[in-house]
């Protein structure tokens, strides 16, 4: 029996495509043996076609889009699966036993594809405060970014003898290429990410919010626009500019599917509240009265009431009762109609507090800083975190990013945010739970990008944005935690750590044939020297899909480790020549995926004894143990 290899790399954004799409047209599948013999599902365009009709654009048709130089380049680097993988730091981590927070420190898109496996579909709600693309925060180095002579060639400012036509390309088209480029990679992987009843929340500026509008547009869908919230950032004007003093900044709101998304409202105040009553202890609870009549009139609406007082009452000139005669006495019934405290009002009709479609408020499109803070005030505050020293310019407010996030997600929601900065998201989520008893999650990003030499940040010690990060999230859970008090003892203030690295296999795991003769011996094992068993075990977690959030822990059989996350969701061991005794323990946890090390066999009949075994303890069949069990 030979077990299947642990793939190391992640998985095309195709592959999930076309998961998708054999999910709602099966048929337009069909099974194709392939080069190594295996059958694979591959499309059927023919199928395909006959499937959508008319709705399919000939190439020659004219349509509408968004495009620029670039565009298609940026498609294949989302496309394209990563060799890269993720390393625990426990040292920086807090309460790595038992947190279900993550904070990953690498470049976003390669963090992005290796999370696709694990929470595909899992994220309720994700928040982005990209780069503003204002001139000087452009830190993403992504390989589809042109050179000028690049530029000028895709855009055909080249004459015939190959001289450039164009002036000061990079404060132009390139300018803007680069930055939509990045941003749309990044958001076509997102969306994977997101549940089918997620939203994404992004935070923009003038600079480039049209551009960003558009991307939306065709990679979540125009239909599932919800809103673009003015922001008011600013509450006194900056009189040194020129013409006029920003105070505004966007955020973008779009819905996976705008049909599924549900929206909770803003929690109401207790003036709302205060309107409500219950002045005949009906037992539904508060409520208030409603005007009965409408406008225009309705013929058929238009009938005479008696009230219980004995007097006649008919709709105003010109008006109906918004009740037919019959539903009007369903209503009357069912003791929805009020007549006032002595029966002779117009009749009302009760709107129970309870009934409410949502709970809290329709949200507007402008939110005041009165509401949910400014950004001055957010480098204020975050500065007295840090004992009055500043690192960060201009951060998110936490009360507006606790706005969005309660907006949309439910108590137990994932939330994400691959641009953490500051991790003002993770320090929200965190502060929404103490307040609500909440157990949201979240998983923060950030590229490592370097403090500039000589700033504050830099002379404290904090040689990263990662390291100012992690810091804000510590000294804000333990201050949560603590103003908490009892009812915080639960509170999930910890996070682990992940950090994106090479792949933990020698590339002559992935180019064999580059291995050369005097070298055969010496690679027997393909694991490299500095990979410790936890780098093995999150590396085949991310590879096999294993949410990185799960409970771990280690047993040892018969001097061999077992790595058991979340009671049997991965059981692995990477010790030499395992033993027939760890085998049974393994087995016993009826585990749903198991992994070895190539060195766990000293032969090939002590493979085919594991596959009995497994055969025996779990009853699985031959399918299923190619299935389960995979070697590295």
């Amino acid at each position: 029996m030979e077990f299947k290899k642990q793939p190391l790399t992640s998985a095309t954004h195709s592959e999930f495509t076309l998961e998708a799409l054999r999910q709602i047209a099966p048929s337009a599948f069909t099974e194709v043996r392939g080069a190594d013999g295996e059958l694979t599902q591959k499309v059927d365009f023919k199928v395909l076609r006959e499937l959508l009709g008319d709705a399919i654009a000939d190439a020659d048709e004219e349509s509408f889009g968004f495009q620029w130089v670039g565009k298609q380049e940026a498609k294949r680097a989302a496309a394209e699966p990563t060799r890269q993988t993720l390393r625990p730091v426990v040292d920086d981590s807090v309460d790595w036993d038992t947190t279900e927070n993550l904070y990953i420190e690498g470049d976003n898109l390669e963090v992005l594809k290796l999370l696709q496996r694990a929470y595909l579909g899992k994220v309720k709600m994700i928040y982005i405060d990209p780069p503003y693309n204002t001139g000087n925060d452009f830190v993403y180095e992504d390989d589809f970014a042109m050179s000028g002579e690049e530029m000028d060639e895709a855009m055909g400012n080249v004459d015939e003898e190959g001289n450039r036509l164009r002036r000061n390309l990079d404060s132009n088209p390139r300018y803007h290429s680069d930055w939509c480029s990045m941003i749309y990679s990044r958001l076509l992987v997102a969306r994977t990410l997101l549940a089918n009843d997620g939203v994404i929340f992004i935070s923009i500026d003038d600079n480039e919010v049209h551009h960003l509008r558009k991307i939306c547009d065709e990679v979540f869908g125009a239909g599932n626009f919800l809103a673009q919230v003015v922001w008011e950032r600013a509450y006194a004007p900056i009189n040194l500019m020129k013409h006029f003093s920003p105070s505004h900044d966007y955020i973008v709101c779009y819905a996976k599917d705008v049909d599924l998304a549900k929206c909770n409202g803003i929690p109401r105040s207790s003036e709302a509240d205060a309107r409500y009553s219950n002045p005949d202890n009906d037992p539904r609870g508060v409520w208030k009265a409603s005007d009965l009549s409408v406008g225009p009139a309705i013929e058929s609406n238009v009938y005479p009431i008696t009230t219980p007082s004995g007097r006649v009452v008919e709709p105003p000139a010109g008006r109906s009762w918004s009740l037919s005669a019959n539903a009007f006495a369903e209503r009357l019934r069912q003791n929805r109609i009020w007549f006032g405290s002595d029966g002779n009002n117009v009749p009302a009709m009760k709107r129970f507090l309870s009934e409410l479609r949502k709970t809290g408020v329709t949200p507007m499109t402008i939110w005041k800083y009165g509401e949910v803070g400014h950004s001055q005030g957010a480098t204020q505050a975050l500065a007295e975190m840090f004992d009055g020293k500043k690192y960060f310019d201009y951060p998110k407010p936490v009360d507006l990013i606790k706005r969005c996030i309660s907006l949309y997600s439910s108590p137990d929601s994932l939330i994400l945010d691959f641009f953490s900065g500051s991790a003002t998201t993770a320090h929200a989520v965190m502060q929404l739970n103490a307040e609500d008893g909440g157990k949201r999650k979240y998983i923060c990003v950030q590229i490592p990008e370097k403090t500039p030499e000589g700033s504050e940040a830099r002379k404290a010690g904090y040689n990263t944005i990662c390291e100012i990060g992690k810091e804000r999230i510590r000294r804000a859970g333990k201050k949560i935690k603590e103003e908490a008090g009892l009812m915080g003892q639960d509170l999930d203030t910890g996070f682990r750590v992940l950090r994106v690295d090479s792949s933990n296999m020698e590339e002559v795991y992935f180019e064999p044939a580059g291995l050369e003769q005097q070298n055969l011996f010496t690679q027997v094992d393909s694991v490299k020297a500095d990979r410790s068993e936890l780098d093995l075990l999150f590396g085949c977690m991310v590879d096999w899909g294993v949410e990185l959030s799960y409970p771990l822990r280690m047993e040892e059989v018969d001097g061999k480790h077992l790595h058991i996350v979340n009671e049997g969701a991965l059981v692995a061991c990477f010790d030499k020549e395992i033993s027939v005794e760890a085998v049974s323990r393994i087995a016993e946890l009826k585990p749903l995926r198991v992994i070895f090390r190539e060195e766990c066999f000293a032969t090939d009949a002590d493979k085919l004894n594991i596959y009995e075994k497994f055969k025996q303890f779990c009853g699985w069949n031959d399918e299923e143990v190619y299935k389960r069990i995979h070697v590295l």
